[in-house]
């Protein structure tokens, strides 16, 4: 009789993810990806724009970090690639897949730079990665090139005036053209291993740009997508007050991009 060795789980930061056996990659978190708001959020928006067989329809997870959304994505029929660059995480993705019966799912360890490796997507998903990356625009001009019909950004933003925020950030200046504000994420020093470890920081870069909100907005729609707007229901049930005493400080948001043709 052959006895298989068991695989032990890496340690995930960030995404419970409800596994097929009922265990919870973080049994600590408040949610379950499935409940999380902005796992809601985005659920919303795909069904609105693919509403029938979502089988026939890729989708890309770009930094997919621990694979939390992308298995949701697969779980709601989409043929779906999660993307990410570092060690620890897509040790966490891989053993998500070996233990969830999703064909449609897979990851690949690339740096989202490489997008325009992977072929065309119907729908991409791109949250908790645009504001680490020090060139957003370009990377944002790939992916819309790779994009058919959806774009997802869930991000960090800045604005034209100076604000109460939790985060420091750099008096307004311009980058690739844009306005915007540097953050700085790691020690220029930093070791590869230190910055392996490092799971919610940028990779490549140590300090990131992060796009004036309204031309954030404006790019989007440069880049072919002919509706654009700011989806603000992760926020429910308490819309008014969360955009009250949160969104400045927070600076962040949810933006859709779609191509009605």
């Amino acid at each position: 009789m052959l006895m298989t060795q068991a695989v032990t789980q890496p340690t995930f930061t960030a995404h419970n993810i409800r596994l097929d056996d009922g265990r919870p990659t973080k049994p600590d978190a408040p949610y379950t990806m499935n409940s999380y708001p902005w796992f809601i959020s985005a659920r919303n928006i795909l069904n609105l724009v693919f509403p029938y067989d979502k089988s026939k329809f890729k989708i890309v997870d770009l930094g997919c970090l621990e694979g939390g959304y992308s298995v949701e994505f697969a779980r709601m029929g989409f043929d779906t690639l999660g993307i990410e660059v570092r060690n620890s995480n897509i040790d966490c993705c891989n053993f998500v897949k070996s233990n969830v019966d999703l064909p449609n799912l897979s990851f690949n360890q690339d740096n989202v730079m490489n997008i325009d490796n992977y072929g065309m997507f119907d729908a991409a998903f791109c949250c908790g990665l645009l504001y680490h990356l020090d060139r957003p625009k370009s990377f944002l001009e790939k992916l819309a090139s790779q994009t058919k019909r959806l774009l997802i950004i869930q991000t960090h933003f800045s604005l034209s005036r100076e604000v109460s925020s939790r985060f420091s950030l750099s008096p307004l200046t311009t980058n690739e053209g844009l306005p915007g504000r540097w953050f700085s994420e790691l020690p220029p020093d930093i070791s590869e291993e230190q910055r392996d470890l490092a799971r919610w920081s940028s990779f490549h870069n140590n300090s990131s740009f992060w796009i004036q909100r309204e031309h954030l907005i404006s790019l989007i729609y440069d880049l072919g997508f002919n509706t654009v707007f700011e989806q603000f229901d992760s926020h429910a049930p308490s819309i008014a007050t969360e955009l009250v005493n949160e969104y400045e400080g927070f600076l962040r948001g949810t933006f859709v991009g779609i191509r009605n043709s």
